[in-house]
């Protein structure tokens, strides 16, 4: 596995870290680097190799959603909803380390994870609404499991900011830790899982899914099929 221009790939003692290399950007995804992403998670995610993922940004940001200076493609949904499908159905758990933004499109692929560790300066909004957008990733099926209905309605519907203190408080992360443990902490506990039996690890993961998300890939259908239709007028 190489490491694509966008992205640093990094695999040691069964952990393979995959951090977004766009800091100048604040990590915002493009459609290079969200292709880059998904074959990255695609390999990992089938290599025996590889019992846990860990996913994380470069300089002072996680991810600021979508870049808004890249030209729109026709796909980069698609390859949105097939990122957030091979992280959130693949066999191996999935750590994502949160420093400063994790906004629009980047909190979304936050969400695929299966465990959040947030520096305290970690922002978290879904601002998407507000430019007429829809989310992606999943988050209709996601959100409302982690912080409940009315959060989640609140967070979709207004696109506040909220801190990492507050995301601790409604379950969308697992710890917050300080700024300068963030690399260090989320490496031990991505490290702590490769220690465990992957099958067992794997099945804990698809049971728990299974029964919190039921069809994830017809929730990734509906909201795709949401982006194909402009909304209609009330």
């Amino acid at each position: 596995m190489t490491d694509a221009p966008l992205l640093r790939v990094h695999h040691r003692e069964g952990v393979l870290e995959l951090r977004l290399n766009r800091p100048a950007r604040l990590n915002a995804l493009t459609a290079e680097l969200a292709r880059a992403l998904l074959a990255a998670v695609r390999a990992g995610m089938g290599d025996p190799d590889v019992r846990v993922l860990l996913l994380s940004g470069e300089g002072r940001a996680f991810c600021a959603g979508k870049d808004r200076d890249d030209p729109p493609t026709a796909d980069f949904v698609d390859t949105l909803q097939a990122l957030a499908g091979a992280l959130v159905e693949g066999p191996r758990p999935v750590v994502v380390a949160v420093r400063g933004w994790a906004v629009g499109a980047g909190l979304e692929l936050m969400l695929n994870g299966d465990l959040v560790v947030a520096a305290r300066s970690a922002r978290f909004a879904l601002p998407e609404v507000r430019v007429g957008l829809l989310g992606t990733g999943g988050v209709a099926a996601l959100l409302p499991r982690l912080v409940g209905l009315q959060r989640a309605k609140g967070l979709l519907m207004l696109g506040q900011e909220i801190d990492a203190q507050e995301a601790a408080q409604w379950g969308l992360v697992w710890q917050v830790v300080d700024d300068d443990r963030l690399d260090g902490h989320a490496r031990a506990l991505a490290t702590q899982l490769a220690q465990s039996d992957p099958a067992l690890l794997t099945q804990v993961k698809h049971l728990v899914h299974r029964e919190q998300l039921g069809d994830f890939t017809a929730s990734l259908a509906r909201e795709a099929a949401a982006h194909a239709q402009p909304a209609a007028a009330p």
